[in-house]
């Protein structure tokens, strides 16, 4: 009777202990798998939001840089600037010839447009200031994705009389990954004032 009771009691798991010992190993499999997607998303976040950063400072670098050298500008709306480049010295221009670097487009203009559909801030050549942008702006030159298209964020002014060109470019990442859809990036609009060439 003693060695019955003794081999009982030395038997397997009871399912109580079975269950419990279940559970346990359930949360922390499912504690392990939340910290791996947050940790995830993180690093997608953290990785979109340097790229678009640097896309960003590129394009505002250009933009800026290239109107350093411009000397007729028409600002035909907030989100759209058209100016000209100092392209060579001639006496058959009147002294500087004022146009495009294109060989194609030498006299034409440049232009600065935000496509809203497209959240991306193009760079355009036509034959003319007052000319439309292309459909589906096909042959321009995509400066920066991801940019904000909102009025407070992106666009161009131009006062006239002390010849200064304000930028402003705001890019947004948006993503699946990130809690709200999007996110702003920081520290904010990047902002320049560029004072333009004498014609």
């Amino acid at each position: 009777m003693i060695l019955m009771a003794s081999q009982r009691g030395r038997g397997g798991l009871a399912l109580l202990e079975l269950l419990v010992v279940g559970a346990a190993f359930s949360l922390i499999l499912a504690a392990l798998f939340s910290s791996l997607v947050v940790g995830r998303n993180a690093y997608l976040s953290a990785e979109a939001l340097v790229q678009v950063q640097e896309e960003s400072r590129r394009a505002f670098q250009v933009v800026t840089q290239e109107l350093r050298k411009a000397g007729n500008v028409n600002r035909p709306g907030a989100q759209r600037l058209d100016f000209q480049i100092a392209r060579d010295y001639d006496t058959a221009c009147g002294g500087i010839c004022w146009g495009t670097e294109s060989g194609v487009l030498p006299n034409g203009w440049i232009h600065y447009v935000v496509d809203a559909a497209g959240a991306r801030l193009m760079r355009c050549l036509s034959a003319n200031r007052d000319d439309l942008m292309p459909a589906n702006f096909a042959g321009c030159r995509v400066l920066a994705n991801n940019v904000s298209a909102a009025l407070a964020d992106t666009a161009f002014t131009y006062d006239p009389t002390t010849r200064v060109v304000t930028v402003n470019l705001q890019t947004v990442i948006t993503s699946p990954q990130l809690p709200s859809g999007s996110m702003r990036l920081a520290p904010g609009t990047l902002s320049a004032r560029v004072r333009l060439r004498n014609p």
